[in-house]
């Protein structure tokens, strides 16, 4: 989603030099001096909107988002008819990770610039986001009917994907590269698609030309190398794989899965793979918030919220999920006890953060976030219920809080039922060696820490009690 400020209405005809002077001392980094004449041109014109527009654009670099946000719902005030200032605020709000705020501001939006195409388009986001799946597609095309532009076939194509409409996303995406053939990422989203078709070689030829459109196209990379590794090319994606990790960083997929194709070159995994893991996890135990006498006040009103969440869904689409529900985004739209257990869990995550040692090249321990966005969300298992194993790509640390176990939870070393597992592959991939993985028993009021790109699953548990859990992604906006 695009979250860049931009100057809004157009500039009075005798400011233009001193827009373009402040937006040049911004692009180069000076953002004192930038601020300080962007003050200077609105103290001269107190009532422009393009002059509150601009200096709003300038504090959020040395995050001054209050005033910003005033600033800019002053310019909605000064031209309510004029979408730009409703542009600005909403991606405001989408920068500093006011999802839900951002989600009723671009609804209010939309209603008012029915035919603008930008608005629809990240109201469609927004609502992808939140897996308002359906809701999405809907401002999808809305936007196409305006304004009939490749990438917006792309974005169309995605939200049809996730809904495993894939015959629809095919044409979606090949629309989009007959209107703009050079557009890598339709290529990279076809290739998506020809994967849930199960047409390999097809998925590898269309995530080559992506790469060969884009060589800095690394999600395409990655895929080429996970196409490469499902069409039996093990050692020729585990370089793919070593490639994208040397060349561009942490890559989640491919830090994920390169320990799996180095095992189905050679027929087992690396020696030391169940050490590595457990050097990876760690258990946290919570804390009780301000307001909670202990944490199973805290995890009785946790769990009486999620019960009652409006975005609970029985096994959503595309998520990991069986036997169970899985709510949207808890933070979206914070209330209590979320907002409590927020604190409480920022806490330990920095505190976990402080005892890193960084260890260069590494792909988790290699940098420590400082700052950061937080996912939240709740799931609850019923009986035999399990989640498959996955990563987190959109994360960079993920992790899961226990607020209620059932009582056939597993605790001896024959018994694991109810446990989570890391280090076992997903179950489309046809593995030829035995996966060595390690458990760890749950327990309530505890939480594990570990990368995204570690593979784990829940395991299956019998009972009618409720297994309830909250799990979390750390997106890093800044590193130490």
């Amino acid at each position: 989603m695009d979250k860049t400020l931009t100057t809004g209405t157009h500039a009075p005809p005798e400011t233009p030099e001193r827009y373009r002077d402040i937006l040049a001392l911004m692009e180069a980094g000076r953002i004192r001096i930038a601020e300080e004449r962007a003050r200077a041109l609105l103290a001269e014109t107190p009532d422009d909107a393009d002059a509150m527009a601009l200096l709003a654009s300038v504090i959020v670099k040395s995050g001054q988002f209050e005033e910003a946000e005033r600033l800019l719902q002053q310019t909605i005030k000064l031209t309510p008819r004029e979408p730009a200032p409703w542009l600005n605020l909403g991606r405001l709000l989408q920068q500093t990770g006011r999802w839900g705020d951002a989600l009723e501001h671009y609804r209010h939006a939309a209603n008012l610039f029915p035919k603008n195409p930008l608005i629809a388009m990240t109201l469609g986001q927004l609502y992808q986001r939140a897996s308002r799946f359906t809701d999405a597609e809907a401002e999808f095309r809305r936007a196409i009917e305006q304004k009939p532009r490749a990438p917006y076939y792309v974005q169309l194509g995605m939200v049809l994907l996730r809904q495993d409409h894939i015959d629809q996303a095919v044409e979606a995406f090949e629309t989009a590269i007959a209107k703009n053939p050079k557009l890598a990422a339709a290529y990279g989203n076809l290739g998506n698609a020809e994967q849930k078709r199960g047409r390999m070689e097809a998925a590898a030829a269309a995530y080559e030309k992506a790469v060969a459109l884009n060589p800095k196209d690394t999600l395409s990379y990655v895929s080429f190398g996970m196409a490469q590794l499902k069409l039996g090319a093990a050692r020729e994606a585990a370089e793919i794989f070593e490639r994208a990790l040397g060349q561009h960083g942490a890559e989640r997929r491919a830090a994920a899965w390169l320990p799996y194709a180095r095992a189905q070159e050679f027929g087992e995994m690396p020696a030391g793979y169940r050490a590595e893991i457990a050097g990876l996890v760690s258990r946290v135990t919570l804390t009780p918030p301000d307001g909670y006498g202990d944490m199973d006040e805290l995890n009785r009103a946790l769990a009486a919220a999620l019960a009652e969440d409006p975005t609970l869904t029985w096994e959503p689409p595309g998520k990991a999920t069986r036997k169970g529900g899985q709510t949207g985004l808890l933070l979206d739209a914070p209330r209590e006890p979320f907002i409590a257990f927020e604190k409480r869990l920022r806490h330990a995550i920095d505190a976990h953060f402080d005892g890193i040692v960084k260890k260069p090249g590494h792909p988790y321990y290699g940098q420590v976030p400082r700052t950061y966005h937080l996912d939240l969300w709740g799931t609850l298992l019923s009986e035999g219920g399990h989640q498959h194993s996955h990563i987190h790509v959109g994360g960079w640390m993920s992790g899961v809080y226990y607020i209620a176990l059932p009582p056939s939870i597993g605790q001896g070393t024959e018994n694991h039922d109810g446990w989570i597992e890391f280090g076992h592959p997903p179950p489309e991939f046809d593995a030829n060696f035995e996966p060595k993985t390690v458990s760890y028993v749950p327990r309530e009021g505890d939480a594990f820490f570990f990368p995204s790109y570690l593979f784990h699953r829940t395991l299956p548990f019998s009972g009618d009690v409720q297994r309830i859990s909250l799990a979390f992604d750390v997106k890093p906006t800044s590193w130490r």
